[in-house]
């Protein structure tokens, strides 16, 4: 019960308890707490190793967490997950919800919430950059060039670099140091959108974010030039025979345009002795060098 109190009371240091633990000790102190609760302190604590805890519930404990979870806050948690897992805990959901989380979840391979890393560091601007470097300690699988920072409500605020981070004081908020209002990309944006958006030309990934702007993932720049690959060989690839036929046009005249140089080249006059001693146009005897001493 005192656990509980402390809970309903205060779910920002529960969840920050949570996320100093391995994920089989934060699914335990989830256990312990009514859904209600266990909802609030997940929508308080780092999405991915919030649904690292959420995931080792057992199949009914995690159907109610997430019924009592704002469906934004459980799209999110459900979205870090593996699919199977995912599937998993759907099935203990009523039909209706869980048919409205699956929807949020599955963008499909032609959107970008569909092609994006969910493991993308996420962490409340409010933290300070101390707290950040520990959690990314915690949980470095998705931690490449950028931490993004996020508000109460998981909506993307921030970006910062990891240098950047690593090089400011230690007890500075993260929401002092972050880059506002970065570039995103959105989950439900087409292949298309994502090859031609300008962001590419300066940065390694871009964060993508639902509707409400709710941070999802980000999209790696590798994947960037996987889609562009894809939709080059999709839209304009070569076709064979096509290139066979031009590659056979080219050396053809390659061949030809080599036959007319060596010819030009056995019909010029032979340079004679008379001609040899000529002196060179001017343009190519005048020097930069002073003339030596004594000359005029």
């Amino acid at each position: 019960m005192l656990v509980r109190a402390y809970a309903g009371a205060h779910p920002e240091e529960v969840a920050r308890f949570i996320e100093r633990l391995p994920p089989e000790e934060g699914a335990e102190v989830l256990s312990a707490l009514e859904p209600e609760a266990a909802a609030d302190v997940l929508s308080h604590a780092v999405p991915l190793i919030g649904s690292s805890a959420l995931a080792r519930l057992g199949n009914e404990e995690a159907a109610h967490v997430l019924e009592a979870c704002h469906p934004s806050l459980a799209a999110g948690l459900l979205f870090r997950l593996a699919h199977s897992t995912r599937a998993r805990l759907l099935e203990g959901i009523a039909p209706a919800r869980a048919e409205e989380l699956r929807r949020m979840t599955e963008y499909g391979p032609r959107r970008a919430g569909g092609r994006l890393d969910p493991r993308a560091p996420a962490v409340p601007e409010t933290l300070s950059v101390a707290e950040v470097l520990e959690r990314l300690r915690a949980a470095p699988a998705g931690v490449m060039h950028y931490v993004y920072s996020i508000d109460e409500e998981r909506r993307l605020t921030g970006v910062v670099n990891m240098r950047e981070l690593m090089l400011a004081a230690p007890d500075a908020p993260l929401g002092t140091i972050v880059t506002r209002d970065p570039e995103a990309l959105f989950a439900h944006d087409p292949l298309e959108v994502i090859a031609r958006h300008a962001a590419w030309k300066r940065s390694h990934a871009l964060p993508v974010v639902d509707r409400e702007r709710r941070l999802l993932g980000a999209l790696r720049y590798s994947t960037f030039r996987a889609i562009e690959t894809e939709l080059g060989q999709a839209s304009s690839g070569p076709d064979t025979d096509q290139t066979a036929s031009a590659l056979a046009e080219l050396c053809a005249v390659g061949a030809s345009a080599m036959a007319r140089f060596v010819g030009a080249a056995f019909a010029l006059d032979p340079i004679g002795p008379d001609r040899r001693s000529e002196p060179p146009p001017p343009s190519i005897r005048r020097s930069v060098l002073p003339p030596p001493r004594g000359l005029t």
